[in-house]
């Protein structure tokens, strides 16, 4: 797979594509030692390449229902009744608002039980929903009630704002300066 990204490096059409592939596997990092599925890793570097020049909310998406970021983050672990919060608290610190920045670590606690049931399927490798994993309870999450699950959760924070301005300060440091500015941002 190294080699692979390498060549693809190397021979791209387009630059600017795989410069973007480069920063969004540092943004939505995994690490093939835990993993240890090239496979896997493979999905989650094609879905960075297929959406590193478009929608955001999609690209948080396909990647956090990729099996690489499931794997990486326990997600196998995420079950009604012992919610495992690293994904939850990942996809918020890490992947959109920033650390510390317009959540609480309840809001942790209520995403990581909307995540539940959120697995990669044994045989396919694929994401499955499974169902009877899933917290079916009312969550509270970011101000908002309901019966949420982990699309639900994605959804309300995507209503962020403090998303937008979290992705173009990365984006900023990355292609401009480190220190970004806060009126272009």
């Amino acid at each position: 797979l190294k080699h692979w990204w390498i060549r693809e490096m190397l021979a791209t059409d387009s630059p600017l594509t795989e410069r973007l592939v480069v920063f969004w596997h540092g943004h939505f990092a995994t690490e093939s030692r835990k993993v240890k599925f090239g496979r896997m890793m493979y999905e989650q570097h094609a879905a960075l390449r297929r959406n590193a020049l478009g929608s955001f909310a999609d690209l948080l998406s396909e990647v956090s229902k990729g099996a690489a970021m499931l794997y990486y983050l326990d997600g196998q672990k995420n079950v009604k009744g012992r919610p495992n919060e690293n994904f939850a608290r990942e996809v918020m610190e890490l992947h959109s608002l920033g650390e510390g920045r317009g959540y609480t670590e309840q809001d942790i606690r209520e995403g990581a039980r909307a995540f539940t049931g959120w697995k990669v399927h044994p045989q396919t490798g694929r994401f499955r929903f499974a169902f009877n994993s899933h917290d079916r309870q009312a969550k509270t999450f970011l101000g908002r009630t309901g019966y949420f699950d982990g699309d639900d959760i994605l959804d309300i924070i995507f209503e962020q704002p403090g998303v937008g301005t979290f992705i173009a300060e990365k984006l900023w440091r990355e292609f401009v300066s480190p220190d970004p500015d806060p009126v272009e941002v």
